[in-house]
């Protein structure tokens, strides 16, 4: 059984590979071709608004995307790991909205990759213009690249991957609108400000916050299943509690979708309730998992705690202490929840994967499990 299931997995693996290293080839050629049209046999700089760097953003971030549903749709992808099989319960309506908010995902995440990185290497090689032919090379090394990594996601996605998805699709729309916003006192008010400048800044922090959303509804799923498997191992019957957590994951994810929705400047309600919101959810939904869901790790537990207080501290030293203002509130917030939501899913993985196996109590079985002392 042993050998099989290994070259069951040695099989997988190499599947994986060939098709990571096809749709890096297709990604090289179709973006070259690309880079070649819309440059128009210009000479283009590296970083800024008309540059190759940021058609490479795009048509990388592009074609990532791609690499990504397809490796995650093709028989024996993503969608046909076995631990996903109660996937296929879920309404192909909410299937087919995850994949999108999982490619957008990825497609975002690779193309503001490849904006810093070419912005970046303009401050470097400050005046270089890169001819037609170099500059499609170099889009299609990038996009290649990407390509190759997206296919390798898309082809083993888990919560763990979803979530780390979720927090560096956030994290670098937020630093590529703090970076390019023309307010430069944005930090004074709150970082909802961003959402509010006009152009491609106020783009990208919206559609961050939008994106990210989505990506936590599709993490609600995973979240509950893995509830739901440990309860089992425990010989519990799960009953309605992963379904309580999927949906306040659910909210959560929905909240922050709204906030990107409808910025400050939109509406000053929605925006604020929708925010606050989040916050609320999070502390209901730690306070219902650490009070129903049975042998939780003590380490999670314990840092559930910490982060629901830190939080609580962040939020006096703002008001009334008045150490910092909204901004710095937010900062100390967002990086408490997100540090909380990776540790989070990875303790509900481990949860997922049942108990670990308690010592022997019996004296009389001990013997059959022990070598005997000599």
């Amino acid at each position: 059984m042993i050998p099989f299931v290994e070259a069951n997995q040695s099989k997988s693996s190499t599947l994986r590979e060939v098709r990571a290293t096809s749709f890096a080839v297709a990604a090289f050629i179709v973006g070259a071709i690309l880079a070649l049209f819309f440059a128009g046999g210009r000479y283009l700089p590296l970083g800024g608004t008309d540059s190759l760097g940021s058609m490479a953003g795009w048509i990388a971030g592009g074609l990532s995307g791609v690499a990504f549903a397809g490796a995650y749709l093709l028989s024996g992808g993503g969608s046909s790991q076995p631990s996903l099989a109660w996937r296929h319960e879920v309404p192909l309506a909410k299937r087919i909205i995850d994949l999108i908010a999982l490619t957008l995902a990825t497609a975002m995440f690779n193309y503001l990759v490849v904006m810093a990185v070419a912005a970046v290497f303009q401050m470097g090689f400050r005046g270089l213009e890169v001819d037609p032919i170099g500059g499609a090379v170099l889009v299609g090394f990038a996009a290649a690249s990407l390509a190759y990594v997206a296919s390798l996601a898309g082809a083993q996605v888990s919560g763990s991957s979803i979530a780390s998805l979720a927090i560096s699709v956030l994290f670098t729309g937020t630093i590529a609108s703090m970076v390019g916003s023309s307010d430069e006192s944005w930090w004074q008010l709150h970082f909802s400000q961003l959402g509010n400048t006009s152009g491609v800044t106020g783009y990208r922090f919206n559609l961050a916050l939008i994106i990210t959303g989505f990506v936590i509804t599709v993490l609600a799923g995973y979240v509950g299943q893995a509830f739901a498997s440990g309860l089992r191992h425990r010989g519990e019957e799960p009953g309605r509690r992963p379904r309580v957590l999927a949906g306040l994951f659910v909210a959560i994810g929905l909240c922050m979708a709204m906030v990107g929705f409808v910025p400050d400047a939109v509406s000053f309600v929605i925006h604020v309730g929708s925010a606050s919101g989040m916050v609320v959810l999070f502390g209901i939904f730690a306070f219902y998992a650490l009070r129903y869901i049975p042998d939780l790790p003590k380490d999670l537990i314990a840092f559930t705690t910490v982060v629901v207080i830190g939080i609580i501290v962040s939020v006096l030293l703002w008001v009334p202490i008045g150490y910092y203002n909204l901004t710095g509130m937010e900062l100390i917030a967002a990086g408490l929840l997100f540090a909380w939501l990776l540790v989070f899913v990875r303790s509900a993985e481990a949860y997922g994967a049942g108990p670990a196996r308690a010592p022997v109590a019996d004296p009389s079985q001990a013997n059959l499990v022990q070598p005997p002392r000599i």
